[in-house]
């Protein structure tokens, strides 16, 4: 009996011709991606070694297990279609060379059948994605894909490849009828469309426009967006380890300049990153500034940026070329707007949703750097936060003598009281000058006392943890703060910290370690789920009906908190708790994050509108929250839309301390 197998080149005269376009094909391919390498080397030097266990782990997962990808169940689906009949034809291609061209003898026998039965079925897979993307972005067209006109030369040139690919197994098939065609169903079911003679010129004319369109394909990747299936898998591996809530520090004393004006002021890694886009558009989609007509598309500042580079960065080339000394060029204003710039909140919704781990945060606060050290451009209403911040240590630029009013008529005490404390409770300037966020002060001391913890806070002598320092540019304001406060810290005996604010938690759990001060920090749900959980706190009453929780994004995004808060609120309703529509990591921005709590916000509709019609249409009647920002906002939110009575905004602490 016949051995299954395939005779390679049977009607291919003049085949090693493709050995000549495909060292051509590949010398453009190689020129390509020097000439992006030679961009990303303009960018400032940073660290991204160790770790490497965790790398290829997060390259396994999401860039060959399609993980990131599938978060998002329609394109991802799409994507993976396309991507796994890629990589399979790939392989079964390489097959055949190492067989062809290295007497490798692999295509033989029962392995052979089963290579052709999969080949077509992952080639059926791999043009089903191809149409699938094409349907969905010309017809369906969602917001978040831009039509451009790469899309219109890649598609239909892969989907050509793959059915032109379907055409040689025909031809081969009609010309030599091998008695195994069967497992190779989609040729042998199109065989009889041709007859032997017609089917060997086809399959030779077939071969030869297949090979050339494959060439062009490879010589084509670096120079399009193609260009992501190299670099994602590398923005992967590279993929910062730091804590997400974690930004850059600046050597105030020694550095010359301060943030990103020029593009070769971002470091290699955030230059890597551009490339790295796949134009996908999920960062868009979740993105509270875009959904509220901001002017901000994380996605455009991210191709805006690229685009900046490849033009600037050419430049600066071919001046250090010539010998020259180019103008400068500053991105905001030119490549990005300011009002860009100032719209992001630093929800970090961007970067939550993004298949390929692009760091957009960071770069919008570099830029932002550069606007207030560099140039004292900023918007006015930070005037008065700068000016609070370093006069009196908070930002409502209130009286620093006052910082302890709400102290009065409490039984809370002060470290200077006590030699020793087991936590040491950061009440945070929301806590202690906001009327509203000083209710959720005042409820959490009644809980601390009502279990009977060692606690203590720092009273006048506290200062703004300087988070809205950091997020609006201001990284002297902040490091100042954050010294001077790391500086207290290390003078009082505790155990652990705890704050009522998630920002206040960020801050100083991971930005504190940069200047020295490593505390063990908690937020206020997690200790008041352990005292419930201790016994020391009984809830009396699971009165409320239709309570739902809006997670804050310091806290549940960057964090990863999302249960404490809920656990706590489900032992105060009788299964009513119900989720909002957009919560856990896809929760949707109070509007607050970034310094925005301080600015007005005058472009498109307001976020907190958006997020608290959220709640009245899902007839939420007791929202909580578990951040002072979110509170203010989504309370002024409620009144603003003349919800009252209908929907109660409350912190969590409050909640919980109207029911012990």
């Amino acid at each position: 009996m016949e051995t299954p197998t395939r005779e390679i080149y049977w009607n291919i005269q003049g085949h090693d011709l493709i050995y000549l376009f495909f060292a051509l094909a590949m010398i453009i391919f190689g020129y390509g991606v020097y000439r992006r390498i030679r961009l990303w080397k303009l960018g400032q030097p940073e660290n991204r070694s160790g770790h490497i266990a965790q790398r290829i782990w997060t390259v396994l997962k999401d860039a060959i297990g399609q993980m990131s990808v599938m978060r998002d169940r329609t394109p991802g689906s799409m994507h993976v279609m396309i991507f796994s009949g890629f990589v399979i034809l790939f392989i079964g291609t390489l097959l055949v060379f190492l067989q062809a061209d290295f007497s490798v003898q692999i295509l033989f026998g029962q392995f052979y059948l089963w290579f052709s039965l999969i080949l077509d079925l992952f080639g059926l897979i791999f043009i089903f994605g191809i149409l699938f993307a094409l349907f969905r972005r010309y017809v369906l067209r969602p917001d978040r894909l831009n039509i451009i006109l790469e899309d219109a030369i890649i598609l239909p040139l892969l989907l050509i490849i793959g059915i032109t690919g379907f055409l040689l197994e025909t031809t081969r098939i009609a010309a030599t009828n091998p008695n195994w065609a069967e497992w190779s169903p989609v040729g042998y079911w199109m065989a009889g469309w041709f007859t032997p003679e017609q089917a060997i010129t086809i399959h030779k004319i077939l071969w030869w426009g297949h090979m050339a369109l494959t060439m062009v394909f490879i010589a084509y990747i670096p120079f399009s967006k193609l260009f992501h299936m190299l670099i994602s898998p590398t923005n992967m591996y590279l993929k910062s380890f730091k804590p997400r809530g974690e930004l850059t520090t600046i050597d105030i004393e020694n550095s010359e300049t301060f943030g990103v004006s020029d593009i070769t002021e971002f470091t290699w890694k955030q230059l890597l990153d551009l490339d790295a886009c796949t134009q996908c558009g999920r960062c868009q989609d979740q993105c509270p500034a875009y959904n509220s007509e901001k002017p901000l598309s994380p996605k455009e500042i991210i191709l805006d940026l690229q685009k900046h580079l490849t033009k600037r960065g050419y430049e600066l080339i071919k001046a250090k070329k010539m010998k020259t000394d180019p103008e400068p060029k500053q991105i905001a204003g030119t490549a990005v707007s300011e009002d860009e710039i100032w719209a992001c909140t630093t929800c970090m919704a961007c970067q939550e949703h993004c298949p390929v781990v692009i760091e957009h945060v960071q770069k919008i606060v570099d830029l932002r750097r550069s606007l207030v050290l560099m140039d004292s451009k900023f918007p006015q209403e930070l005037n008065l936060v700068f000016k609070g911040l370093e006069t009196n240590s908070n930002p409502w630029n209130m009286g620093a003598s006052s910082r302890a009013d709400w102290l009065e008529g409490l039984n809370v005490p002060t470290v200077a009281e006590k030699s020793e404390v087991d936590y040491l409770w950061f009440v945070g300037c929301a806590g202690a000058f906001d009327d509203k966020a000083r209710a959720t002060s005042e409820a959490f001391a009644k809980i601390l006392n009502k279990a009977g913890v060692n606690y203590g806070v720092l009273g006048v002598d506290e200062q703004c943890c300087g988070d809205p320092a950091r997020r609006s540019g201001n990284e002297y304001v902040f490091q100042m703060l954050a010294q001077a406060n790391i500086e207290l810290f290390q003078s009082v005996t505790f155990k652990k910290i705890v704050t009522t604010c998630p920002h206040g938690y960020n801050v100083i759990r991971n930005e504190y370690p940069q200047f020295g001060g490593k505390f063990e920090v908690l937020h206020h749900t997690e200790l008041i789920l352990e005292l419930i959980r201790e016994g020391k706190l009984e809830i009396k009453g699971n009165d409320l009906a239709s309570a739902s929780y809006h997670d804050s994004c310091y806290l549940g995004r960057y964090h990863g908190i999302y249960q404490p808060p809920r656990e706590i609120l489900k032992t105060m309703t009788h299964g009513g708790f119900r989720e909002l529509k957009r919560h856990h990591d896809k929760s949707y921005c109070c509007g607050g994050g970034g310094a925005r709590f301080f600015m007005e916000e005058d472009i498109g509709s307001r976020i907190n509108h958006q997020r608290i019609q959220e709640a009245a249409d899902g007839e939420i009647q007791t929202l909580s929250v578990a951040c002072p920002f979110c509170l203010t906002m989504l309370q002024d939110a409620v009144k603003e839309k003349d919800l009252e009575g209908s929907i109660e905004v409350k912190e969590i602490a409050q909640l919980v301390a109207d029911r012990i």
